[in-house]
């Protein structure tokens, strides 16, 4: 049961991965600065999905581009390593805690902005939707998956690469 929710889970992400991947604009050039555009993301030590993790960034996270290969880019930042196109995007965005921004935000910061609830969001949502369980959501946000672990799980079974 287990082995199935994690190659259930993982067909998913992949599935998402790609998805997204073919809905970006074009590549940013190497010495280009990224912005981390996703709740949270991998940096892998290899450009692949499936693997040991260098470490993790956050949304807003600022990422200078070393090498492209594939839809992969060698990263130096808060964390150094491999990360995947689909969860960032180009450019560095500053954000503001002034009431109004303290200036025009473009469309990628708004959507940058918009991702995901704010733990005050999220509260308020809760109070007004007292009928809705959250324990799934919940378990999801605080499962955790060991890439070397599943690494050697894909290789051992003969799953592919997972790049």
């Amino acid at each position: 049961m287990k082995l199935r929710t994690i190659q259930r889970t993982f067909a998913i992400a992949l599935m998402c991965a790609a998805a997204t991947t073919t809905l970006l604009w074009a590549a940013p050039k190497v010495g280009a600065v990224v912005t981390v555009r996703v709740m949270s993301a991998k940096v892998m030590k290899a450009p692949k999905f499936i693997g040991a993790s260098a470490g993790g960034v956050s949304r807003g996270d600022a990422l200078t581009i070393k090498e492209i290969k594939g839809d992969w880019y060698r990263v130096e930042g808060a964390v150094n390593g491999w990360i995947n196109r689909a969860s960032v995007m180009e450019g560095k965005v500053a954000l503001s805690s002034k009431p109004g921004g303290g200036g025009g935000a473009s469309r990628d910061e708004v959507e940058l902005a918009g991702r995901g609830f704010t733990p005050d969001v999220e509260e308020q949502y809760r109070g007004s939707h007292p009928d809705l369980d959250f324990s799934h959501v919940e378990a999801i946000e605080q499962t955790q998956i060991d890439f070397a672990e599943l690494e050697s799980f894909v290789t051992e079974g003969g799953l592919g690469g997972g790049q």
